[in-house]
């Protein structure tokens, strides 16, 4: 039997240093790295088999045992999932790449790669473990397994928790038992690292330029203490085409009432953001210290901090292409994931080169049409252009 899959994903050394021992191969999602023992090195070399050659196309690959070309993609392809539908609602489901018309601020883009709805989903469930969670967190295990046996039997998944910092405890499985094992092990935290959890679960589980990739996050949004910034796990998102899905868990009363009986105190790092954002004339924000505000105040921070993460999250999803499902009740939970779980096979993937090939690190809009008349298409708004 196989050692669980633990590894923390944490960008810097105060949040943790776990790495993985797994059936002699030491893995570390740090920075993606992978180290093998120099005999498993010599093995993947010699079974890696025939070197294909370059076909007159500089896009494709050819196998010379297939005779099959598969393409093969450059950096620089724009890539995002779309959905289609007739106005009461039905998902279109068999469209093909020439049912697609897509614009770049309003320039019609040759589309490069293209996925049907029955291409595999790579899914990572992200669970926040924080003390704002601890109540709910034995339905929250629940309503993930019972999304994980509703899975197609091509898709595989991963799973995410974090708290003050994040975790892999599951890697990209189809293996149903692992992830659901991997799920009933979340532990119950504190601090809620958000943009770290969405930042890293980007760039070192759902990273490349193609692939019908999604995230599906159970959390209020409210970060406390992560290292990246929201700009930054955007962007992860965006540049890795990873459609973003919220279920925002309203804590909002939870956490107020905590802060004016003084059971809770506000980190150094919501101080900084609240002050960022509202500029108020407040000399103790520059100090960074929450003892120097009283309970109320603290209360008074924190509505505005839960303001910002609303607005967040919507800007989230609008630019992936994904949706906000807000829970009034946990009863709700199994329903909405049961609804992303029927969207992700409604997706197409769709990726093309900009003819715009400038690195100025502009945000470009992105309009997506289809040739059926009537039909409704929902797809992120646009992305920014890679800088220099």
């Amino acid at each position: 039997m196989l050692p669980r899959v633990h590894q923390c994903l944490a960008p810097h050394p105060r949040l943790c240093h776990n790495w993985t021992v797994l059936v002699g191969i030491r893995v570390t999602r740090k920075w993606g790295l992978l180290f093998l023992p120099w005999f498993t090195i010599v093995a993947l070399i010699v079974t890696m088999g025939p070197v294909g050659a370059w076909d007159d196309n500089e896009w494709w690959w050819q196998n010379p045992e297939q005779g099959e070309a598969t393409l093969e993609l450059r950096s620089d392809l724009v890539s995002f999932t779309v959905s289609v539908s007739l106005p009461g609602g039905k998902a279109l489901t068999t469209l093909t790449a020439d049912n697609f018309i897509v614009y770049e601020n309003g320039q019609r883009q040759k589309i490069s790669y293209f996925a049907t709805v029955e291409t595999p989903v790579d899914i990572v469930l992200v669970i926040d473990d924080s003390g704002s969670m601890r109540n709910n967190l034995n339905m929250v295990k629940r309503a993930a397994e019972q999304f994980v046996d509703r899975m197609r039997s091509q898709d595989r998944a991963a799973v995410v928790a974090f708290g003050k910092q994040v975790e892999l405890l599951a890697d990209l499985t189809h293996d149903r038992a692992t992830l659901k094992s991997a799920i009933r092990r979340i532990p119950r935290g504190t601090g809620t690292a958000f943009y770290d959890a969405l930042y890293l679960v980007a760039r070192e589980i759902l990273s490349g330029p193609t692939g019908r990739k999604a995230v599906i996050v159970l959390s209020d949004g409210v970060d406390s203490i992560s290292y990246y910034n929201f700009e930054q796990a955007s962007r992860a998102l965006e540049q890795n085409g990873i459609v973003a899905y919220f279920i925002e868990v309203d804590t909002k009363e939870y956490m107020i009432q905590g802060l004016k009986k003084e059971k809770f105190i506000l980190s150094p790092s919501q101080l900084a953001k609240y002050e960022r954002a509202f500029h108020p004339q407040d000399p103790r924000f520059s100090f960074g210290d929450p003892r120097l505000f009283t309970g109320e105040e603290s209360a008074q921070i924190a509505l505005g901090l839960y303001r910002l993460a609303r607005s967040e999250l919507r800007r989230l999803a609008e630019r992936t292409g994904g949706k906000v499902f807000p829970l009034t009740s946990f009863a709700q939970l199994n329903s909405i994931y049961a609804q992303i779980g029927m969207e992700l096979g409604t997706l197409y993937s769709i990726g093309y080169y900009p003819t715009n090939t400038k690195h100025d690190g502009t945000w470009r809009s992105l309009r997506v049409e289809v040739n059926i008349p009537g039909a409704k298409v929902h797809a992120r708004s646009g992305y920014w252009a890679p800088s220099k």
